[in-house]
């Protein structure tokens, strides 16, 4: 493979991480989550958690060969379909594992793991496709390649986002539950989910080498999660859009919570002055959103769990932040 092949095999795998990541933080349509967080969770998807799950795997694959020669349909279903679903998931996980620790403050709601989670896998994805991509090209040439690439980036695309999105979810629920069984319970559930999908994904595609629809049953399940996922992202929005509802009103103006509280009158409101060429006004419009969502959202985090000199403190900043916002705004 020459350098050409190996260039537009990154080229390419670069192109779905930029489209799919600008899509999973779309979702996040109410609270964005800090870049640097974001960021912090691709580059671990992208190398360490690549590289552990590698390491792991060749560990692993040592007794796995002494088993079973080294070959054989049992040698590569137990070496993809278990050993590379539960390194992979564990180590793309204990990213978000690494920005609770560092940012637990940051994580509002169930949505913000998923997040996390699945930039997470996007740059797990981003590594694997991109080997994936040269070593079909150095194997079998560019047919092959093509064929790779359509497969992993469009039907399979979403794949480590969705399977490691679910892991993020379980990690969010359990910082978040009052319960001690949930917080015990959830983070196992959601890595299971992640890592059973993950498998019936892999042994599909080790399958097809027997017959050619057992894709199809890894093509099922994958956008069967999918979806599923989805359906949870639109309960989180109705659920945040409720804290909204319940914390907001008395803190801002009626037309700034009416605003603020229905997302077509947000994006008109930013368009048009956005249109018009006043981008004073369209970064003040964003600085006074966010910073009511956050005051709305900590109210709730502290009518929930309770008295925290923490989360009053924040809330206060955030009130303080709206004064002044409104105070440049009235002497604008």
């Amino acid at each position: 493979m020459d350098l050409v092949g190996l260039l537009l095999s990154i080229v390419v795998g670069l192109i779905p991480t930029v489209i799919y990541g600008r899509f999973v933080n779309w979702l996040d349509r109410r609270e964005k989550e800090p870049w640097w967080l974001l960021t912090l969770a691709l580059v671990w998807g992208t190398v360490p958690a690549a590289t552990i799950a590698l390491l792991a795997q060749w560990i692993l694959d040592i007794p796995t060969t002494w088993l079973f020669s080294g070959a054989g349909l049992a040698y590569e279903i137990l070496g993809s379909g278990v050993w590379a679903p539960i390194t992979e998931e564990i180590a793309k996980g204990l990213g978000v594992v690494i920005i609770l620790v560092l940012a637990h403050r940051e994580m509002d709601s169930v949505l913000d793991g998923i997040i996390y989670g699945a930039m997470a896998g996007l740059g797990f994805a981003l590594t694997e496709n991109v080997l994936y991509f040269a070593s079909a090209l150095a194997e079998d040439g560019w047919g092959s390649w093509a064929i790779v690439v359509l497969l992993r980036t469009i039907p399979f695309g979403l794949n480590h986002a969705l399977f490691s999105g679910l892991t993020g979810a379980g990690l969010a629920t359990a910082y978040l539950h009052r319960k001690t069984w949930a917080r015990f319970a959830a983070p196992f559930a959601g890595l299971a989910a992640g890592v059973v999908l993950h498998s019936i994904h892999n042994l599909g595609a080790a399958l097809a080498q027997v017959s050619c629809w057992t894709i199809c049953v890894s093509f099922l399940f994958d956008w069967s999660g999918v979806f599923f996922v989805g359906v949870l992202v639109v309960l989180i929005w109705r659920q945040e859009k409720s804290w909204i509802a319940e914390q907001l009103p008395g803190e801002v103006s009626d037309d700034l919570y009416r605003l603020i509280a229905s997302w077509r009158r947000w994006q008109s409101a930013r368009w048009t002055v956005l249109l018009q060429g006043d981008t004073k006004t369209w970064r003040r419009l964003h600085k006074v959103r966010r910073a009511a969502i956050e005051l709305a959202f900590k109210k709730h985090r502290l009518a929930v769990s309770g008295p925290h000199a923490k989360t009053e403190q924040e809330i206060d900043g955030y009130r303080r932040q709206l004064a002044e916002l409104n105070s440049q705004s009235a002497n604008s």
